[in-house]
């Protein structure tokens, strides 16, 4: 018989616009049958689902506090896209950026393993307890949160471990000690027991799709009719995302797959259930005022209107939105004054990628241009941006420093003008100064690259609160964006329909955050290279690019001279596979089940595909003209 320590929630989801689930605090031991008999138990551990997404732990295996989107954050520092750009010594993620994840010991890599096996639990142990006897509505409805959720979380986990053998002969790969081929992740539910768990193989793939199909189908038949009244809360529209993201992942490797080989038929799967998501969710696509708002911009749930699926860190979970906690929005702190991991680190787009963006698009404002940093006091409106350098090679004649000194971390030395972004010189909405900003983010504090940073503002601080981390740090994070159904169904449309059609329904979505925006993709390969750009863009920084770029091959292209990259570590170009997206199983678990142990993802070496081997191979060359 067996006793849990039940958090119980302390305050009622609210759907008021500045609310969070309150923090679930422990009470007393109780028996499983205890809390099976008790709507208000029951409620409180499904309610723990949420809260452990918000920060979760286990210092036994060294995992500091993280949250899910900090989890998701992480992964999308193995893309092309995700650059950093500023002192790479407050780096947390560092590991997933240069690609030293597959050991067993290593920094970052063994967080997926654990952070995701800890919240299976947690929905197994509900799963369990609710059973399935005596089912009345409130039951049901829990059983279609946990089903739903552990779909989530083995969907994640099986794309993250699946080791994928990289492509690009250019470079040297250690070997897995056994065949790996089609190998996923031990399966464990609420059936499995301690016995089992200690001898439990990698399932394939195969397998681990097939029980996520079967929990989609439990979530489906336990979520109908259910209302919920919070968006940490999975509804059917969530339910039928979900459903899109297993087709499409399906369609995209039939040829590693044993059991499911109909592509054109998954790709079907994948439009029909893409259009069933958005007409179910009631969810529409973020207008400009949405994306670029300074207080609630990718901090909200209820505010960002195009959400269908979200977690949330409470203002009085002060643990999970300390800086220690690894908090989405001090991640990316461009704004903030209480974590130097955010904005020292500079989490940037790829300077390609920012410069092919059109300045018609709105997203191009979530990353701020050279000219906020350094602007010429000769520059001449319509023409092309000038740099003026002394004969040392330092930037002079700044309109935005007061005394001529670019590299002053005091404020003072800065003022608050700015000139303007693009054609209609368009002035961000900032929560802190321009001068603030233009004191931290300069060559002193590590960011070489300095002015062509790219820097973001795409997530702000909670409230737009940039000075205080127990409010500025409580964000909210997207798992799911109506936005997303619409892409993944101009990927169907294009194996279903054909280029053309394929390139009306991208053109259908990108025209909402640029109206001339144009396809004019003729071939399979061209319609793809804009989606995946265009995807990429929507998409920066919200963990959806790793999973695309690993599902559909994309290597990683960070090295070109002219890169805002900091370090040479970090100036990566491999194609197809890029082995930084693997990591390993952590040694706990290597020591606990032995059945892996002979199956691990293998050890990399990144030393081995470095393309620079110091940073004045690339340096001096910052900010010169892209070809």
């Amino acid at each position: 018989m067996k006793k849990y320590k039940i958090l119980f929630a302390a305050v009622a989801l609210s759907l008021g616009l500045n609310s969070c689930i309150e923090e679930t605090i422990p009470t007393e031991y109780v028996l499983d049958e205890q809390i099976g008999a008790s709507d208000a138990a029951l409620e409180g551990m499904v309610n723990s689902i949420y809260t452990t997404m918000a920060g979760y732990s286990n210092s036994d295996g060294g995992i500091e506090v993280i949250s899910y989107g900090s989890m998701r954050a992480m992964l999308e520092h193995s893309t092309t896209q995700m650059i950093c750009s500023g002192a790479n010594g407050y780096n947390t993620m560092g590991a997933w950026s240069y690609g030293a994840v597959s050991a067993t010991g290593s920094n970052r890599g063994i967080y997926p393993s654990y952070l995701y096996y800890g919240y299976i639990k947690t929905v197994n142990d509900i799963i369990k307890m609710v059973g399935t006897e005596n089912l009345d509505n409130t039951k049901k409805n829990f059983l279609g949160i946990c089903y739903a959720y552990r779909a989530l979380y083995y969907l994640d986990l099986v794309q993250i471990m699946e080791y994928k053998k990289p492509t690009d002969s250019r470079y040297t790969y250690v070997q897995p000690e056994n065949d790996l081929t089609n190998l996923g992740v031990p399966i464990v539910t609420e059936k499995t027991t301690s016995e089992e768990a200690s001898n439990n193989p990698r399932a394939t793939v195969d397998e681990v799709y097939d029980l996520i199909l079967s929990d989609l189908a439990e979530a489906e038949i336990y979520l109908t009719g259910f209302s919920r009244t919070d968006k940490t809360q999975p509804n059917m529209g969530a339910v039928y995302g979900l459903y899109a993201r297993v087709y499409a992942n399906l369609a995209s490797r039939i040829e590693t797959s044993v059991t499911y080989k109909d592509e054109v038929a998954y790709w079907k799967k994948v439009e029909e259930y893409t259009d069933k998501a958005i007409s179910t969710s009631g969810c529409v696509p973020l207008t400009e005022s949405e994306w670029t708002d300074p207080i609630n911009g990718f901090n909200n749930r209820n505010s960002q209107n195009s959400w269908m699926w979200a977690t949330s860190i409470s203002e009085s979970n002060t643990t999970a939105s300390s800086t220690g906690s690894f908090v989405y929005a001090m991640i990316f702190g461009t704004e903030t004054t209480f974590s130097a991991y955010g904005w020292r680190v500079g989490r940037s787009l790829d300077r390609k990628w920012y410069e092919r963006l059109s300045d018609n698009d709105f997203r191009k404002k979530s990353w701020l241009n050279p000219n906020f940093f350094y602007e010429s006091k000769n520059q001449k409106a319509g023409e092309a941006y000038l740099i003026e350098k002394d004969a040392n090679g330092k930037l002079i004649n700044n309109k935005w420093s007061v005394e001529g000194d670019n590299s002053s971390t005091l404020q003072s030395a800065w003022n608050d003008e700015y000139s303007g972004f693009g054609p209609e010189k368009y002035q961000y909405e900032l929560n802190n100064t321009a001068s603030w900003i233009r004191s931290r983010i300069n060559a002193s504090n590590g960011f070489m690259s300095w002015p062509w940073l790219y820097v973001n503002l795409k997530f702000r601080p909670h409230n737009g609160e940039y000075r205080d981390y127990a409010t500025g740090g409580a964000t909210d994070y997207p798992i799911m964006r109506v936005e997303e159904m619409y892409y993944l169904k101009a990927e169907a449309i294009l194996h279903t329909s054909g280029v053309s059609a394929a390139a009306n329904a991208l053109e259908d979505i990108v025209k909402t955050r640029n109206n001339t925006y144009e396809c004019s993709a003729s071939s399979e390969e061209d319609f793809l290279d804009e989606y995946t750009f265009q995807k990429g863009v929507e998409f920066w920084g919200e963990g959806i690019n790793y999973f695309d770029a690993k599902r559909l091959e994309l290597g990683i292209h960070r090295a070109y001279l002219g890169t805002n990259c900091e370090r040479y570590q970090h100036c990566l170009d491999m194609n197809g596979i890029f082995v930084g997206w693997t990591p390993g199983w952590n040694q706990a678990e290597l020591n606990s089940n032995p059945a892996i142990f002979h199956y691990n993802n293998p050890y990399t070496n990144p030393t081995t595909y470095y393309v620079y081997k110091s940073n004045d191979d690339f340096r001096p060359y910052y900010g010169i003209e892209l070809k």
